[in-house]
C-alpha cells in the first residue's frame, strides 16, 4: 500500500502544483484585466477629457460667431438709425428752407404793395395839391377879376 499513500501523495502534490498553477493564472488574469480594466478607464477619460474640450471650443467658437453676428447686427440697425436721422434731419432742413423761402416772398410781396400803395398814395397827394394850386389860382384869378371889376365898376 505504500503506492497507494505514495500514489495520494503524489496526487496530492499534483493537485496542490496544480492547484498553485491556477491560483498563479487566476491571479495574472486578474492582473492583466485589472491592467486591461486601468488602461481602458485611463482611455475613457482621457476620450471623455478631449470631448468635453471640444464641446467647450465649439461653443466657445459658436458664442464667438454669435457675438460677431449681434456685432455686425448691431452695426447694421445703427448704421440704419444714422441714416434715418440724417434723412429726416435734411428733410427738416428742407422744410425750413421752404417756410424761410415763403415768408420771404411773402415779405417781399407785403413790401411790393406797400410800396405800390406809397407811391399811389403820393401821387393822388400830388394830383391832389395840383388840383388845390389849380383851384387856388383859379380863385386868385376870379377874385382877381372880380377886383378889376369893382374897381372899374
Amino acid at each position: 500500500m505504500p503506492d497507494v499513500g505514495s500514489s495520494i501523495q503524489s496526487d496530492e502534490i499534483r493537485l496542490r502544483n496544480a492547484r498553485s498553477q491556477l491560483q498563479n493564472r487566476h491571479e495574472n488574469e486578474v492582473r492583466e484585466i485589472q491592467e486591461h480594466n486601468s488602461v481602458e478607464v485611463t482611455r475613457t477619460l482621457e476620450n471623455h477629457t478631449q470631448q468635453l474640450e471640444t464641446l467647450k471650443n465649439g461653443y466657445d467658437v459658436q458664442i464667438s460667431q454669435e457675438a460677431e453676428n449681434l456685432e455686425q447686427h448691431l452695426h447694421d440697425v445703427r448704421s440704419r438709425n444714422e441714416e434715418r436721422v440724417g434723412a429726416e434731419k435734411k428733410a427738416g432742413e428742407d422744410e425750413l428752407t421752404k417756410v424761410k423761402t415763403s415768408y420771404q416772398q411773402r415779405i417781399a410781396e407785403y413790401k411790393k404793395n406797400s410800396e405800390m400803395q406809397l407811391e399811389s398814395i403820393r401821387k393822388q397827394m400830388q394830383a391832389t395839391a395840383e388840383s388845390l394850386h389849380e383851384q387856388e389860382k383859379k380863385a386868385e384869378r376870379n377874385s382877381a377879376k372880380r377886383e378889376k371889376e369893382i374897381s372899374k365898376a
